[in-house]
């Protein structure tokens, strides 16, 4: 298997973000990431689908394909950052077009496509590791800088 491509400055701050969103969102637990490319305004990842998350049909529910979009599209953001600064998904449009059995692995690859003032731009896809199926695309829209819960409290 081929080392990893990580830009050495952006893969310190995404490794940051990872920790943080490994810790808070606990369904980054259960995909198991592995980074495949990470550069400034790109960033490819592994992962598992993991059996939780079947729908009724045996397949990988939707939704899963819709986090998994929204959250590598959100890490892409963070490459972009000199710093990092808390991050909002502002829209996101995501395309189901294959279907996926729990248990296998996927490549989510997304690219920031545009950033104007404090919005980023982000596309990409979801593709099954082992055949290239396609499984889903995806086009999101981020605010950066903005402001994080007072105290953790929810509002």
């Amino acid at each position: 298997m081929t080392e990893p491509a990580i830009d050495p400055d952006v893969g310190a701050r995404l490794a940051k973000a990872r920790a943080w969103l490994s810790h808070e969102h606990s369904l980054f637990r259960s995909l198991n990431l592995k980074p495949i490319t990470i550069k400034k305004g790109k960033a490819v990842f592994s992962m598992d689908l993991p059996d939780t998350f079947a729908d009724a049909h045996g397949g990988v529910h939707g939704g899963l394909k819709t986090i998994i979009l929204d959250s590598i599209f959100g890490l892409t953001v963070f490459t972009t950052l000199s710093e990092l600064a808390p991050i909002a998904t502002i829209n996101l449009h995501t395309d189901y077009l294959n279907k996926a059995k729990p248990g296998m692995r996927a490549i989510c690859a997304a690219e920031c496509t545009a950033q104007r003032d404090d919005v980023t731009y982000v596309s990409g896809d979801l593709k099954l590791e082992e055949t290239g199926a396609l499984l889903a695309t995806g086009a999101g829209v981020f605010m950066v800088g903005t402001h994080g819960l007072a105290n953790g409290s929810v509002s």
